[in-house]
């Protein structure tokens, strides 16, 4: 029984502790983040390359690979764009109508490349789709230097305006760094729940945590709207995880590359409408999470090259997944003993403890709508907050996804599963 008193007890202590830690943490961010970048384009000269890695795509070619590419020919007469499409290894009609593109937009200023790669080199992740696309760019004879060679990745069913573009080599042209990452938003949020979910997600949680590294001085690379300088891309390269964002920004930092999020900057995406493609999806990030903490973990800490807060803020992103296993159980024990509480001792603690919880709740979620309210054009205050709201349920049941993925890790699944498009 006292064992039993005990474990309870260091449960209750884990869950109020860490909630408290995290109400600091959310405290000192939410003062410290940056947001104001300085991304005013001058006359500097940019070759643009976007990179689009295509897998059984056909539904997105014309939908969104045709409007990136006019949106291209848009850009400021400073910046020569170029857009490469890779297919690798589609068995649908995806190479057929990337030809038909190509031939199409001849007469637009983007230059079109196709890279059509083939087994058994092929499917092994878009980190390796990635790095041949890189090889046609360096092998390419060029007049420009390697910081004035900007090199973008967009997603199949990603789209980024012309005037986001020109600001994003903007941020270059004023700012020492090697990598800029653009905010992320879904493109037809309205269509479901969860769409609307991932869009705050994204536009308001994600993006309120990306200006917090600004100030650390360390944003994340997210996979869309990740744009590199060539002398960084060839330096660093990708890697094979299921993260391969994150782990491009971790081998940046040991060779000194720094990341810029460029909040004012926004590259549009499909989200995912259906939950089961959803938690495949969100499994093989976290999946990918724990790779990257086995691989680099001692390396980031001990590394002199990465700053104390970018440490600590990166440990903690990938302990995270394994911390929040044991959180939900604390928690889930923690509401079912102050549930007995209430029946059996005196409920008015148990009731202002549950009352606090959820008022501390409610405000950082009221932020995070504030954050969101910021990057939308269309949406009141109110609308925001019932949204930012309804995304604490969404947390909740994506809090369970770490299981799954051990479990996957455990077994050596490590295969790339790929979100579909256009579902």
């Amino acid at each position: 029984m006292i064992k039993i008193f005990i474990f309870t007890y260091v449960l209750l202590v884990l869950s109020l502790v860490t909630f408290i830690g995290y109400l600091l943490w959310f405290s000192i961010f939410n003062f410290e983040r940056v947001r104001d970048v300085n991304c005013q384009k001058k006359n500097g000269i940019y070759k643009l390359y976007i990179m689009v890695p295509l897998l059984n795509e056909e539904n997105t070619i014309f939908s969104y690979v045709n409007d990136l590419i006019n949106e291209l020919d848009l850009v400021d007469q400073t910046i020569i764009p170029n857009i490469i499409l890779i297919d690798d290894a589609s068995d649908d009609r995806t190479l057929e109508n990337i030809y038909k593109l190509q031939d199409l937009t001849r007469h637009l200023r983007p230059n079109v490349y196709v890279l059509d790669r083939h087994f058994p080199n092929a499917q092994q992740g878009k980190g390796a789709a990635l790095n041949y696309g890189l090889s046609l760019i360096s092998q390419m004879d060029d007049e420009f230097d390697k910081q004035h060679i900007i090199v973008g990745i967009v997603d199949a069913d990603g789209f980024i305006s012309a005037k986001h573009i020109t600001d994003v080599i903007g941020a270059f042209e004023n700012n020492p760094v090697g990598m800029v990452q653009t905010a992320v938003s879904m493109n037809k949020p309205e269509n479901n729940w969860l769409s609307r979910m991932q869009d705050i997600e994204f536009l308001g949680a994600n993006s309120f945590m990306q200006e917090s590294r600004n100030r650390l001085g360390e944003a994340i690379a997210s996979g869309n709207g990740q744009f590199i300088t060539l002398d960084m891309a060839e330096a660093v390269g990708w890697g094979n995880s299921l993260l391969e964002d994150f782990e491009f920004t971790v081998r940046g930092l040991f060779k000194d590359y720094r990341a810029l999020f460029l909040p004012t900057a926004i590259v549009y995406q499909e989200a995912v409408e259906k939950l089961r493609p959803l938690l495949r999806q969100r499994i093989r990030w976290c999946e990918g999470s724990m790779q990257c903490l086995f691989k680099y973990g001692v390396r980031i800490m001990t590394s002199p090259k990465i700053n104390t807060g970018v440490k600590v803020d990166m440990t903690l992103f990938l302990f995270l997944p394994f911390f929040s296993m044991l959180l939900n159980f604390a928690n889930i024990s923690s509401i079912l003993v102050q549930i007995t509480n209430i029946f059996s001792r005196k409920p008015i603690p148990v009731l202002i403890v549950f009352t606090t919880v959820i008022v501390f709740t409610l405000i950082i979620w009221f932020y995070m709508a504030l954050e969101y309210y910021r990057n939308t054009n269309n949406l009141s205050v109110l609308k925001c907050v019932w949204r930012a709201w309804q995304c604490i349920i969404y947390n909740v049941i994506l809090s369970f996804i770490p299981y799954a993925a051990l479990g996957y890790l455990l077994k050596g699944r490590s295969t790339w599963d790929k979100t579909a498009h256009a579902q």
